[in-house]
């Protein structure tokens, strides 16, 4: 059960976070992420749809 529940946080933060990106403020996608592993997936996603410009603000913002 316990195992569950963390898979199903993760994907709800995944998800959040590709939702996020999308966004006039995608930046926040950068600051969702609680652990090291959602952040690098927020910084891809940043990346790949919002390109370099918008991935450096987010990584910026993060810090």
């Amino acid at each position: 059960m316990n195992l569950l529940v963390k898979s199903l946080i993760g994907a709800l933060m995944v998800l959040l976070i590709g939702l996020l990106s999308r966004t006039r403020n995608y930046y926040i996608a950068g600051l969702l992420p609680l652990f090291p592993t959602f952040a690098l997936m927020a910084h891809y996603i940043v990346g790949n749809e919002r390109g370099t410009a918008d991935l450096r603000t987010t990584i910026l913002f993060g810090m």
